[in-house]
């Protein structure tokens, strides 16, 4: 047998020790990759709603994650100087040492000015009131020859001007003009929204929210934007007067959702 010449022999040699080489350096960095970011080893986020951010940093803590405070807001539902919101949210899994993000309910409200509005389209008053932090509250109608244009705010049930300071988040009625020739209107459909949709469809189409009855499902008031009208009354196709309150029944149910969901395919 011909022997292979001895340039031949070294080069073949130092391939298959390079490629010996290379191999244990691959094996050797996907197992320190695996230990380093601790590979198939997750933490669940633990729920840091209505905890102060000492507790929840402490909670945390107990489970080998961190948190940072990046907002606050205020908010007359929650208790003053505890959490929020957080991100990731509960139950979420993350790696060992994650930073959790929190967002607390500030102890003293911030002070807002009330906008000139008035003689102003009534969409547009919405979006501004919304835009500067205020909540909407009732829709009132008076007699006047200008309909659905904004004559005037209250809060509290008392008349307020523009340059007015409230804190964020208050809540203001917001007086419209009534239109005679058309007293009554086609209550809109808003079952199978969800349950913020649902009041921004019936604000615009001139109606007042009624009662907001959650079901079972629904353990936390913070779930209430995001749950789903299941039912609403009165019903659509009924038409009433302007301003009228509408009831939604919300839930979280996924058997009742996908129960809306099949309906509305049928109907369509």
């Amino acid at each position: 047998m011909k022997k292979l010449p001895t340039f031949l022999k070294f080069f073949l040699i130092n391939v298959a020790a390079a490629l010996v080489l290379m191999v244990g350096i691959s094996i050797y960095v996907l197992y320190w990759l695996d230990d380093y970011t601790e590979h198939g080893t997750f933490i669940v986020v633990p729920d840091l709603h209505h905890f102060t951010p000492d507790e929840a940093q402490a909670l945390a803590a107990h489970a080998h994650l961190q948190t940072q405070v990046i907002d606050s807001l205020y908010d007359t539902n929650t208790q003053p100087g505890t959490v929020v919101d957080q991100y990731p949210a509960a139950h979420t899994r993350v790696k060992k040492g994650h930073m959790i993000h929190l967002t607390t309910n500030a102890t003293n409200p911030e002070k807002i000015t009330v906008p000139r509005v008035q003689n102003t389209a009534y969409r547009q008053t919405l979006q501004t009131l919304e835009a500067r932090g205020f909540r909407i509250g009732r829709l009132e109608f008076v007699p006047s020859e200008f309909p659905n244009l904004v004559l005037g705010l209250k809060h509290n049930r008392q008349n307020i001007s523009d340059g007015t300071l409230l804190p964020k988040g208050s809540v203001i009625d917001i007086i419209l003009g009534n239109d005679p020739e058309k007293p009554f209107l086609p209550i809109p459909s808003v079952t199978g929204k969800t349950h913020k949709e649902a009041v921004d469809i019936l604000r615009k189409a001139y109606f007042n929210i009624g009662k907001t009855i959650p079901d079972g499902s629904i353990d936390r008031k913070a779930n209430t934007a995001v749950a789903i009208v299941c039912q609403q009354n009165p019903e659509t196709g009924f038409s009433v007067r302007r301003g009228s309150n509408i009831d939604l029944y919300i839930t979280l149910n996924p058997e009742k959702i996908a129960a809306l969901d099949s309906l509305t395919l049928t109907e369509e």
